[in-house]
């Protein structure tokens, strides 16, 4: 992650780092949480994004999966990924 974050800052990205340590699982808080308002405030905030997770028995990992969970499908009429790379 650290090394994705310094080549895009090399070509001029600004870059933000989400550390998903203490991101609950789906449905078992509620969306204030502050782990899960940061995570939804990047998405939003972003223009594109690269996400990194090791492989877990050939699958992404649970924590991986438990942050895409947490992005909803749609704020408003508008899909928080859309139009992102």
């Amino acid at each position: 992650v650290l090394e994705a974050a310094r080549l895009l800052e090399r070509f001029g990205a600004e870059t933000r780092i989400f550390d998903p340590s203490g991101l609950p699982l789906p449905d078992d808080a509620p969306v204030e949480h502050p782990k899960v308002r940061e995570l939804r405030d990047l998405v939003l905030w972003s223009e594109g994004q690269v996400w990194c997770s090791p492989e877990r028995h050939g699958a992404l990992s649970a924590v991986f999966k438990a942050q895409i969970d947490w992005i909803p499908l749609a704020l408003g009429a508008v899909r928080p990924t859309q139009g992102k790379t």
